[in-house]
């Protein structure tokens, strides 16, 4: 009866194991192609659709991007730094920098580029 459950307990063990990496392989080249679409990873250059901030200067800021076309909503606070130091106003052209923190994407650095 003990080599019964041993071998059970072994097949459930390598069947996780080979589910879970076919998950991670699976996952992995996603994320690389869609950061090889933007300007860098964690970088987009857009223009800023929409803006809000509030009174504690949190808020967030709304980009679409240059080169892909998608929008992303980026999470601004008071770690958020601006150059220069002002927000950015509706079509103006920034750069990005940010972190993925569980699923949202906060804005680390907003650069506003200065068109001749």
């Amino acid at each position: 009866m003990g080599k019964i459950r041993t071998t059970r307990a072994t097949v459930g063990i390598i069947t996780i194991i080979i589910l879970v990496g076919m998950g991670i392989s699976g996952i992995f080249p996603t994320i690389r192609f869609a950061q090889a679409d933007e300007i860098g990873p964690n970088m987009v250059q857009g223009k800023v659709v929409s803006i809000y901030t509030n009174v504690f200067r949190k808020g967030t800021i709304v980009v679409k991007s240059d080169k892909t076309g998608k929008t992303y909503t980026f999470y601004v606070g008071t770690r958020t730094v601006y150059i220069p130091h002002r927000y950015p106003t509706v079509e103006e052209t920034v750069k990005v920098s940010y972190i993925n923190d569980r699923g949202f994407l906060k804005a680390t650095q907003v650069e506003i580029i200065q068109r001749a």
